[in-house]
């Protein structure tokens, strides 16, 4: 599932419970955290699977699927799956990704 992302602006990372956050700034202008929950690969393309931290305790939470590479200086760089077998292909290789590792195990939880 994508989002209206501005992906022409900074993806800014940090970190939120030891886990990689990149903060995305929505075509609306609002930020929106989401917790980095694999970068994979696809044939010859890399993926970026992300979910909202508002999100992270919610089983039914929302996962967005963009293309990823980096820049020359390491930054990411975000791009629509704008093909709809491609997005099919993405998302079958992510949920073969969530059944080799137990999904509980790729999101963090803020329970104690």
């Amino acid at each position: 599932m994508n989002t209206d992302v501005d992906l022409n602006e900074e993806i800014i990372t940090d970190s939120y419970d030891d886990e990689l956050v990149m903060t995305l700034e929505l075509d609306d202008g609002t930020r929106m955290d989401c917790i980095v929950l694999a970068i994979f690969p696809l044939e010859d393309d890399q993926y970026i699977a992300l979910m909202p931290v508002d999100q992270a305790d919610d089983e039914d939470g929302d996962i967005f699927l963009y293309a990823y590479s980096e820049d020359e200086n390491g930054q990411p760089i975000l791009g629509d799956i704008e093909d709809d077998d491609l997005f099919d292909a993405v998302c079958d290789r992510f949920d073969e990704i969530c059944d080799e590792e137990d999904f509980d195990e790729l999101v963090p939880t803020t329970e104690s």
